[in-house]
C-alpha cells in the first residue's frame, strides 16, 4: 500500500468518524445526559485509544529520542495506558485529547505535503481541532461540560454538530481529489 492510498483512507474514516460525531451531538439532549455524561471517565475505552494513539506515537519518537530511551518506548507505550487505567482519572477524555493533538497534526501535514484540495480548510478546522484536544488534554473535565453544554443549549449543539459535519464533508472533499505529486 502506498503513503497516497493511506492518507485516503484515514481521511475517509476521519469523516465517517466526523459525521457519527455530527449525528451524536446533534442527539444529545436533556433527557439522555445522564448516560452519556459519564463517557469521558470510561476506563476501557480510554486505555484502548490510549494504546492506539502511543503505537502511532512510537515510531516518531524513536527519531528524536535519546539513545538510551529507543529500547523502552515500546514497553512504555503498553505500560503508560494500563497505568492510566487505574491512576487516572477522565481516562478516555486524555486519551481523545491526545489522539485529536495527534490527528490534527497529522491531516494539516499529509495535507499539504500529498496537495490535497481545500487543504487550507483541513487546516484550520484540524487546528481548532487540535486546539480543542490541547484544552481536553490539560482539563479533562472539559469534554464533560462540552457534553452538558450541547445538551442543555441548542445553540451550543448545533454549532458543535456543524462543525463536526464541514470537517467530515471537507474531509470527504480531500479524500475523493487528493493527488500525490
Amino acid at each position: 500500500m502506498n503513503e497516497l492510498l493511506i492518507f485516503r483512507i484515514t481521511l475517509g474514516v476521519a469523516g465517517l468518524f466526523f459525521a457519527v460525531l455530527a449525528a451524536w451531538t446533534l442527539r444529545l439532549s436533556p433527557k439522555n445526559l445522564s448516560r452519556f455524561e459519564p463517557w469521558p471517565r470510561a476506563k476501557l475505552p480510554g486505555m484502548v485509544i490510549g494504546w492506539i494513539a502511543l503505537a502511532i506515537c512510537v515510531p516518531h519518537a524513536a527519531v528524536v529520542s535519546p539513545g538510551f530511551l529507543i529500547p523502552l518506548l515500546w514497553p512504555l507505550a503498553v505500560a503508560v495506558p494500563i497505568l492510566g487505567y487505574f491512576f487516572v482519572d477522565y481516562p478516555l477524555a486524555r486519551a481523545l485529547g491526545g489522539a485529536a493533538i495527534l490527528g490534527a497534526y497529522y491531516l494539516v501535514h499529509k495535507s499539504f505535503e500529498l496537495h490535497t484540495p481545500c487543504s487550507g480548510v483541513i487546516a484550520v478546522l484540524a487546528w481548532i481541532f487540535g486546539i480543542a484536544g490541547i484544552w481536553v488534554s490539560g482539563k479533562p473535565s472539559a469534554l464533560r461540560d462540552w457534553i452538558r453544554l450541547c445538551a442543555r443549549s441548542g445553540v451550543w449543539r448545533n454549532v458543535s454538530g456543524g462543525f463536526w459535519v464541514v470537517f467530515a464533508l471537507a474531509l470527504f472533499w480531500g479524500a475523493l481529489l487528493t493527488r500525490g505529486e
